[in-house]
């Protein structure tokens, strides 16, 4: 059964069972009442009677024999009286002619005040003793049958009310349901439709409780992410194919070359440093896609209090024979702070930017680090005194196998996925990386991390 029919169906089920329990309630009420208000009117007629029985003589009846309806003070309005006089012995001594018949044993009587079944008629019954004649008692008894009768027809009202509010329960509460769940068909509709590969469907603009409102919205804004993702993902397969496709075309062709026919010692060597050039961008290009594949997948066990400091002398240790190589000079400003998380990661963040750093400034020159605590956070800052960054690919510079512009590019061959991998890390630990660039003024990449908060275990 679908959702909205089950919510059809418990809804119409409280409703029904609540309009049951209430419509029982209400006719045992008024049968209580009806039957109360008959005990009464039995009882006065049978204190009067057995008070005149008394007077005279206790073994005679006082009742006219009349059956109907009757002004007389005997009878209990409309209804007829049935009574019977009994000795001590159970002997009937005198009874009216209401019975069409015996009246009933005095032994069959089980209570003073209960209903008795006599000749097919349905009675109310009372049994009195008379005052002064203890071996006497009368039994005073009336039809139940308008009692009953009223009972039945309260019975088929409540039924027939049941019936028609049944109808109307299941109607109203289709149409409110309906209406209720109507946003949650389109979203069941448009997920069915994503699952089905078809990632333009949305939800749209809806209305109706907050709740259900953010629900569409949090649905359409999930979409958009798994549609962004899975381009991302692409693109980046697609930018990964190239990017191998350039140093194993470099090495098939040596190789190829070297083989096809003799050469001398000296081309052989070319052809084999080539070779080495091709296998040593692969081996980086490998290096960097196994590190932004890691970015992400560190747990809390891998997570500690590191000191940015330590980090920082480490990152600059590997990086030195670099800058030595291409005449660069790396000053180092930076304060003790403790943050949170994997030394690894944070060393190849720092790395990264260092290597991105020394990579585009020129020749001896400094390229500066400082870092301290402001407003609340670590903050890490990393200057170039290159050629700069244009301000348009400020943001596209984070996106992998991206180098910037043609001229930046060309200074420093690389994979493209440094500052991808920088950005991952920065926000796996719940920080940020920002460029702030003057182009032909060099480049200043600052990274935020949250402090290591006190009582941390380290």
């Amino acid at each position: 059964m679908r959702f909205r029919g089950r919510f059809v169906g418990a809804i119409s089920m409280v409703i029904l069972i609540t309009l049951a329990i209430a419509f029982i309630g209400v006719r045992q009420l008024v049968n209580a009442s009806h039957e109360r208000q008959l005990d009464e009117a039995l009882r006065r007629e049978a204190l009067q009677e057995v008070a005149e029985i008394a007077e005279s003589g206790g073994r005679r009846l006082r009742i006219t024999p009349h059956i109907g309806p009757d002004d007389s003070p005997d009878d209990i309005g409309p209804l007829t009286k049935y009574a019977a006089l009994y000795d001590v012995d159970g002997e009937v001594l005198e009874t009216t002619p209401a019975w069409r018949g015996a009246p009933p044993e005095l032994s069959s009587v089980e209570s003073d005040v209960g209903d008795l079944e006599v000749n097919g008629i349905h009675l109310r019954a009372m049994l009195l003793e008379i005052p002064d004649h203890p071996d006497t008692v009368l039994l005073l008894a009336a039809s139940r049958v308008e009692l009953d009768n009223d009972s039945r027809f309260l019975t088929q009202a409540m039924a027939l009310v049941f019936g028609m509010a049944m109808l109307v329960t299941v109607v109203l509460t289709s149409a409110v349901v309906r209406r209720l769940t109507h946003v949650h068909s389109r979203i069941a509709q448009v997920a069915r439709d994503v699952s089905g590969e078809d990632l333009s469907a949305r939800v749209g603009d809806v209305s109706g409780a907050p709740e259900i409102v953010q629900l569409a919205r949090d649905v359409d804004e999930m979409i958009e992410r798994i549609d962004l993702l899975l381009r991302n993902q692409s693109d980046f397969i697609a930018h990964a194919a190239h990017e191998l496709r350039s140093p194993l075309t470099t090495l098939y062709g040596e190789l190829s070359h070297a083989v096809r026919r003799s050469r001398d010692v000296e081309q052989y060597r070319d052809a084999i440093d080539e070779a080495l050039i091709a296998t040593r961008r692969l081996m980086t290009l490998a290096d960097d896609l196994l590190a932004f594949a890691r970015v992400g997948r560190v747990t809390a066990a891998d997570e500690r209090v590191v000191d940015l400091l330590d980090v920082v002398h480490e990152a600059r240790a590997m990086v030195e024979p670099e800058a030595q190589a291409r005449r660069v000079r790396v000053e180092l400003e930076v304060a003790s702070i403790k943050v949170r998380g994997s030394p690894l990661d944070l060393v190849r963040l720092v790395r990264n930017l260092l290597e991105n750093a020394i990579g585009h400034a020129p020749a001896d020159t400094v390229v500066e680090v400082d870092g301290g605590c402001e407003r609340g956070a670590a903050v890490l800052r990393v200057r170039d005194h290159g050629i700069g960054i244009p301000h348009a690919e400020a943001e596209r510079i984070f996106q992998p196998f991206v180098r910037g512009g043609r001229e930046r590019a060309s200074t420093r061959p690389g994979t493209g996925l440094g500052l991808a991998i920088v950005r991952e890390i920065a926000k796996q630990h719940r920080g940020s990386v920002e460029l702030a660039t003057v182009e032909g003024s060099g480049a200043c990449f600052t990274v935020r991390l949250p402090l290591a908060t006190s009582g941390t275990p380290e």
